[in-house]
């Protein structure tokens, strides 16, 4: 789970919070059933909290910081994804700007499509190491096969694309067009 989803769930259990005390107060009497609710609700959002850090544990040794950004280790840094392209650290994006999320999150938003998650994308790299977690060739940080990006690719289509060409000639739609020079103004995020 990247930070911009806690920053996101943390927003929505608030949110929640500040609904279900605006409706209290509307309700009426002394004011000691808002309190009550308030409490109640204050409580469900600190248990819910702890569920989340909980679903997130890391790696052995790795801090969120790493987890998020990388590095990577070594055996992922220049590793070929599942669709043989080759992880380039220097010209990787960042989770925030690939709208980076768990997979069920992206299809309740209408992000993305049920199937359609890291472990079956074109750029994943399989877990190599045994932590449960692989890397991107395309997004930086550690990568949970359970995850979701905006830059997902079915490995049928990378590898049609790669027996074309490379994909359609002479309208940018070259998913790899960006990989030369920066690069990452290339993909449609």
């Amino acid at each position: 789970m990247s930070l911009s989803d806690e920053t996101r769930r943390r927003f929505l259990h608030l949110a929640g919070s500040g609904t279900v005390v605006s409706l209290a107060g509307c309700l009426g009497g002394d004011g000691e059933q808002a309190e009550t609710t308030t409490t109640a609700t204050e409580t469900t959002t600190e248990a819910e909290e702890e569920g989340d850090e909980h679903d997130e544990e890391l790696p052995e040794g790795v801090s969120e910081e790493e987890f998020v950004s990388g590095p990577v280790p070594e055996e992922y840094r220049t590793a070929l994804s599942q669709a043989d392209e080759k992880r380039n650290p220097d010209e990787l994006f960042t989770k925030e700007a690939t709208q980076f999320q768990e997979a069920t999150d992206a299809v309740e938003a209408g992000l993305a499509q049920e199937g359609q998650d890291c472990g079956n994308c074109a750029e994943y790299i399989p877990d190599k190491n045994g932590d449960g977690f692989g890397a991107c060739a395309r997004v930086e940080g550690y990568i949970d096969p359970a995850d979701w990006c905006s830059l997902w690719e079915s490995i049928e289509e990378a590898e049609a694309e790669a027996e074309d060409g490379g994909g359609e000639s002479g309208d940018g739609g070259d998913d790899d067009a960006g990989a030369g020079a920066g690069g990452n103004g290339e993909y449609a995020l």
